[in-house]
């Protein structure tokens, strides 16, 4: 658990929005370094998708 710095109540560690007053919780520099660590596999799999749908796009021009 952790502390929101706005409200000051505790929520989970991997919460990106306090649940109780909306602040964005994280932003270090170690965090938008490694961004693609935290991604979903929903994430994942959509920008594999758009990736195929990008080349096949240009592929039929």
């Amino acid at each position: 658990m952790k502390t929101c710095p706005n409200c000051g109540e505790l929520v989970p560690i991997k919460t990106k929005h306090c649940p109780h007053c909306g602040q964005i919780l994280g932003g270090s520099s170690k965090s938008t370094q490694n961004w693609f660590k935290a991604l979903t596999p929903t994430e994942i799999f959509l920008l594999i998708l758009g990736s195929i749908m990008l080349a096949v796009f240009l592929v039929a021009l």
